[in-house]
C-alpha cells in the first residue's frame, strides 16, 4: 500500500507540474537560513548582511550564478566591513567563494566538459610554489599566522580553472567585462565625488592633511575616521600640494585602486569591441575614477594600460583617431578640473627612479637562501590578524617570496608569472579582430599587474586578488576557443 500511495501521489502532482526536489540543494538552503536565522537573532544589528549572505550561498550553490554574485559584489568589497566590522572581512569568501569552490568541484566530477587550462611550464612551477608555501608553514612563528598567510598566497589561485571553464562562448567573457564595467560605474562616481569634496575642504590636523567626504562619510559609519586619513603631500622643484586618496567604496586606496584598474580595462574592452559613445563615456569615467584614487602608480599604468592595449588589438587606422581624439579631449578636460595633474606626471618619472631604487634594493637584500624565514613572515594581514607584535612590510612582492619561502619560492612564482604573461600575449595572435579588441585591455592589464609586483603585493590585496586570477583564467578560456578546432568563437 505504501509503495502504490506513493505512486498515486506521484501521478496527482505530475499533471500541476510539482516534482520532488533534489535533497542535497534543500538540505543546504536549509542549513543557510537557520544559520542565518541564529546569526541575527545574536546580532540583530547584522540582520541585512546575513540575508545576503543566505541570498550569495544560494546563488553560488549553482557556480556560474556564483561566478556572476562574484562578479556584482565585488565593486562593493568594503560595505560589509562598514557595517559589521572586521567580521564583514569574511562574508565574501564565507558566501560566495568557498560555496562556490564546492559548487565547481562537485560539476568537474559530473561534467567531462570541464577541463583544467593549459599552462605549459607554469603548471609544475605553480604546484612547486604551493607546496613551499606548506613546507615553510612550520617555519612560521605560529599556526595562525602561517594559515592566514597561506590564504593569501594561494586560496584565489583556483580562480584561474573557475574563470577557464567559465568561458563557453565570447560572449561569457564579453558579459563578465559589462557586468564589471557597469558595476564599477559606481564606486567610480562615488570616487569622483569625495575627489571633488576633498580636493576643497582637506584639513590640517595635528601635522596631517585629512579629508572631508561631505555626504559620503555616511558610507563608512564608523570607519570614517580611518579612511579620511590619507593623503599624498606631492613634492615638485616648484612647490608641493595635496593629493587626496580615495577609498569609494573599500575600505584602503590599495583595494581601490586594484580593482578601478579591473573596471577601467573592463570599459576599455567594451568600448574598443562594440564603440558607441555610451561605452566611450564610461571607460572615461572608469579611468578617471581610477586616476582619482590618488594612487601615484595610476597617473602611469592608467595611460600605459591604454596605448598598451591599443598595439596588443591592433586596431585599424580610423580607430586609432578617434580613441586619440578620446583621449585628448579628456586630458584637456582633466587639466581644467585638476591642473595639479599636470604637475605630477611632470615630477612622476623622479620619483618613480627612487620607488624602483627601494624596490631592487629589497630584491636584492631578501637574499637567496634556501629555505625563507616562514609562511606569513612578511605578510601583513596575517601579522595583523594572527596576533603576532611584529611589524613588517616588503613592498616588493618577489622579495617578499624569497623572504618567506627562499631562492625556491622566488624562482617557482617568478617562473608563473612570466610564463602566464608570455601565455596571454602570445594567444592574442590567434584570436580574431573583434575577440582580440576584447581581450587587448584585460590582457595588459594583467601584464602590466605582474610588472607592477616588483612596486607593491597588489596581487595579496582584496578585489584585485580574485580578479586576476578569474580573468587570467577567462583570457585562458577565450584562447581556447580561437585555437584550431575550439569552439567557433560569437560572430563580432
Amino acid at each position: 500500500m505504501r509503495a502504490g500511495g506513493g505512486g498515486l501521489n506521484a501521478a496527482v502532482m505530475r499533471p500541476f507540474g510539482v516534482q520532488r526536489a533534489p535533497a542535497t540543494p534543500v538540505l543546504l538552503v536549509a542549513a543557510v537560513s537557520l544559520a542565518a536565522g541564529a546569526c541575527v537573532a545574536l546580532r540583530p544589528s547584522a540582520g541585512p548582511l546575513m540575508a545576503l549572505a543566505a541570498v550569495l550561498v544560494m546563488l553560488s550553490l549553482q557556480w556560474r550564478r556564483g561566478v556572476v554574485a562574484l562578479l556584482l559584489v565585488l565593486p562593493f568589497s568594503g560595505v560589509p566591513v562598514f557595517m559589521a566590522g572586521a567580521s564583514g572581512l569574511a562574508l565574501r569568501d564565507a558566501a560566495i567563494i568557498l560555496p562556490l569552490y564546492v559548487a565547481f568541484a562537485l560539476a568537474i566530477t559530473r561534467d567531462e566538459t570541464l577541463t583544467m587550462p593549459r599552462l605549459g611550464i607554469a603548471a609544475p612551477a605553480l604546484a612547486a610554489f604551493a607546496a613551499l608555501v606548506v613546507l615553510h608553514m612550520p617555519v612560521s612563528q605560529s599556526v595562525l599566522v602561517s594559515t592566514i598567510a597561506a590564504k593569501v598566497w594561494l586560496a584565489y589561485i583556483p580562480m584561474l580553472a573557475l574563470g577557464y571553464c567559465y568561458v563557453r562562448r565570447i560572449d561569457d567573457f564579453d558579459r563578465a567585462l559589462r557586468i564589471t564595467a557597469l558595476a564599477g560605474l559606481i564606486p567610480a562616481a562615488i570616487a569622483l565625488g569625495e575627489w571633488y569634496i576633498a580636493t576643497r575642504h582637506a584639513i590640517l590636523l595635528n601635522g596631517m592633511w585629512v579629508n572631508e567626504f561631505g555626504p559620503f562619510r555616511h558610507l563608512y559609519a564608523g570607519s570614517y575616521d580611518q579612511v579620511r586619513r590619507s593623503s599624498v603631500v606631492f613634492t615638485t622643484p616648484f612647490h608641493s600640494f595635496v593629493i587626496p586618496r580615495i577609498p569609494s567604496t573599500f575600505t584602503s586606496v590599495t583595494q581601490f585602486y586594484g580593482f578601478a584598474l579591473m573596471a577601467f580595462a573592463a570599459g576599455l574592452s567594451q568600448a574598443m569591441r562594440h564603440g558607441g559613445r555610451g561605452w566611450i563615456l564610461c571607460a572615461a569615467m572608469l579611468g578617471a575614477g581610477a586616476i582619482a584614487t590618488g594612487a601615484r602608480l595610476a597617473y602611469i599604468c592608467v595611460p600605459l594600460m591604454v596605448v598598451m592595449a591599443m598595439v596588443l588589438a591592433n586596431p585599424s587606422r580610423g580607430q586609432v583617431v578617434r580613441f586619440g581624439l578620446a583621449g585628448l579631449a579628456l586630458l584637456a578636460a582633466g587639466m581644467i578640473v585638476a591642473p595639479s595633474a599636470l604637475e605630477v606626471m611632470k615630477a612622476l618619472p623622479g620619483h618613480m627612479v627612487v620607488e624602483m631604487g627601494t624596490a631592487t634594493g629589497e630584491l636584492r637584500g631578501s637574499g637567496l637562501s634556501l629555505i625563507g624565514h616562514g609562511t606569513g613572515w612578511d605578510t601583513r594581514s596575517a601579522l595583523q590578524y594572527g596576533g603576532s607584535a611584529d611589524v613588517r612590510y616588503i613592498e616588493n612582492w618577489y622579495a617578499k617570496a624569497t623572504l618567506e619561502l627562499g631562492a625556491p619560492g622566488l624562482l617557482s612564482i617568478g617562473v608563473v608569472m612570466i610564463s602566464l604573461g608570455v601565455r596571454l600575449l602570445t594567444s592574442l595572435r590567434r584570436m580574431d579582430p573583434a575577440t582580440r579588441r576584447l581581450a587587448a585591455p584585460v590582457t595588459a592589464v594583467l601584464v602590466i599587474t605582474i610588472a607592477a609586483l616588483f612596486k607593491g603585493p597588489m596581487i595579496d590585496v582584496d578585489p584585485l586578488n580574485v580578479y586576476f586570477w578569474l580573468f587570467a583564467g577567462m583570457l585562458l578560456g577565450v584562447a581556447r576557443l580561437s585555437e584550431p578546432g575550439g569552439d567557433a568563437p560569437d560572430a563580432a
